[in-house]
């Protein structure tokens, strides 16, 4: 056991001696590195999908390639000038000019594994605007109501790049979002989503906010609502009866705070009665503010025919003398039916 302090020493010296020997040796690796497009002129874009990433042969000490695999992606990269490029196929040999490593001076391209040169498409670059779509769902919790629609807002957005592909983009979805229990008005921040979009096309915005519009849910009545028949008929013929109506709507507390008789139009339409072979039809309802639903009270009305009225016959005058094939009781004022 003597000296085994020395030992110890020459041990790690031995140790450290190899690893520098073996660090400071040159060798090749593979590497996978990003492939970044710079300098293209501003009325042309990249029409072609040519690969995002690229494998690499590059030279270097041990110790510097070890480094450089430990880095992040974008310690080392290799840039394509477009700053000449024109229209059409461009064709592009990779070389140590294309290499970047900023923080690693002594690692050097080698060559590009399994392609013999670039090849990108290039073409005019265009700007449209196209709709946002909602991809989503909101409910609200049990006694309150959603109010009206809920829309993106942007609700369409400005797309730029290559003219091919642009033509084949017709909307830009939100990603997926469901809400349930709503109980108060609330803003969502909604990601759009560009995975179905060609590279290389640069849009406008990233997000979509979507407001959602909450209230309680109540009931109100109206009475006395007027049943107008509408269309192309003499209308000292016909009427409606009855010729009103009971309204019950239900909808938000807010809505329906606002939601006066005049804003509710019941009508039907004179033709309905010959065309659906009917003598009772339920009213066509319009309501000008947002409600969830309506029940019209009673839910069918009749056509009915008026018989002109018939003067009583004078006593005193023979010439006014009711006729023995017309009754006098038939001469009153009445409503008969008429259902076609």
């Amino acid at each position: 056991m003597k000296h085994i302090g020395l030992k110890i020493i020459a041990c790690i010296f031995g140790i450290a001696l190899w690893f520098y020997v073996v660090s400071a040796r040159v060798t090749e690796i593979d590497i996978q590195v990003p492939l970044v497009f710079t300098r293209l002129p501003e009325t042309l874009a990249i029409a072609s999908r040519p690969a995002q990433k690229i494998t690499i042969t590059v030279k270097g000490t041990a110790i510097d390639l070890i480094r450089l695999k430990r880095s992040s992606e974008s310690a080392a990269k290799i840039l394509v000038d477009l700053h000449d490029a024109e229209l059409g196929l461009e064709r592009i040999i990779l070389s140590e000019d294309n290499f970047i490593a900023p923080d690693f001076p002594n690692i050097h391209y080698q060559s590009a594994n399994q392609i013999a040169a670039l090849e990108v498409e290039i073409d005019t670059r265009i700007s449209r605007t196209i709709p946002v779509h909602l991809k989503g769902a909101f409910d609200a919790k049990d006694g309150y109501t959603i109010i009206g629609v809920p829309t993106p807002d942007p609700d369409t957005i400005s797309i730029s790049g290559a003219r091919e592909a642009l033509t084949r983009i017709f909307e830009i979805q939100t990603e997926e979002i469901k809400k349930q229990n709503l109980e108060a008005d609330e803003t969502f921040n909604v990601p759009l989503d560009f995975s179905k979009l060609p590279p290389y096309v640069f849009p406008s915005d990233s997000f979509a906010k979507v407001p959602v519009s909450v209230q309680p849910l109540v009931r109100k009545s109206f009475t006395s609502v007027p049943v107008q028949l509408i269309g192309l008929y003499d209308r000292s013929q016909y009427l409606l009866e009855p010729s009103i109506a009971t309204v019950e709507v239900s909808g938000g507390q807010g809505v329906l705070s606002d939601i006066k008789k005049k804003d509710i139009l019941l009508f039907i339409e004179f033709n309905r009665f010959a065309i659906e072979d009917a003598d009772s039809l339920e009213p066509t309802v319009r309501i000008s503010s947002d409600v969830k639903s309506f029940q019209v009270r009673p839910e069918k009305f009749y056509l009915k025919k008026k018989v002109p009225v018939v003067p009583e016959a004078d006593p005193a005058n023979d010439s006014t003398k009711a006729s023995p094939s017309a009754p006098a009781d038939s001469q009153k004022t009445v409503l008969t039916e008429n259902a076609k």
